[in-house]
């Protein structure tokens, strides 16, 4: 079952509200392939294949395919660490919470942290995605302008996981010379969120 997609762009005084409330009324799908191309300037993304990040560990419980063009790096804080991409100086900062009665406030973190960038953004485009299949309900937000970063996202079952990243080139933001490399992050990230699973583990007797 392909993903159901819904695109909603914000400039800023529009309130985003009731995500998981309204998406189930519209009936818009599309392919995930079929991403908006990025830009004009020809730089060399190296070849690669798909890999599976998959922890096997019960405080991870979740799988995705990425790109062998990057690196899993863990960081201090449970739940933390970055897919980095040395070829274009890049990273994807993923962070993993365990639902507790407190999803309302995962997903209002999520978007806080997006928004801090609205001071330079120019615009911020959300699209909404939705795998019954896999129980995985999420957000893609994009960012326009010279941000600091153009990718975010968040997934979750609704119940006990809580999945956030956002993509960052350590570079100056310059929307034109590193479209290329935003077109491949956005790759990147859609492919994160396509093949996400949770590893759910059965109560011990």
């Amino acid at each position: 079952m392909r993903f159901k997609i819904i695109s909603l762009t914000i400039f800023f005084g529009l309130g985003v509200f009731g995500y998981f409330v309204y998406y189930n009324y519209f009936r818009t799908s599309q392919d995930l392939s079929a991403v908006r191309p990025f830009g004009f300037l020809r730089i060399e993304i190296p070849e690669d294949s798909l890999m599976s990040l998959d922890f096997q560990d019960d405080n991870l419980p979740f799988n995705f395919m990425y790109s062998s063009n990057g690196n899993w790096v863990d960081k201090p804080t449970n739940g933390w660490g970055d897919i980095r991409y040395p070829f274009c100086k890049a990273r994807i900062q993923i962070s993993y919470n365990k639902i507790e009665e407190n999803l309302g406030q995962l997903i209002n973190d999520a978007h806080s942290m997006t928004y801090k960038h609205k001071i330079v953004a120019e615009g911020i485009e959300e699209k909404m995605y939705s795998n019954s299949d896999r129980n995985v309900n999420g957000v893609l937000f994009k960012l326009y302008g010279n941000t600091a970063s153009h990718i975010q996202f968040f997934a979750t079952d609704s119940i006990s996981n809580f999945l956030r990243g956002a993509a960052y080139i350590y570079s100056r933001p310059n929307p034109d010379s590193l479209k290329p490399i935003h077109e491949f992050l956005e790759n990147e990230v859609l492919q994160i969120i396509e093949s996400l699973e949770w590893n759910y583990v059965s109560p011990k007797s």
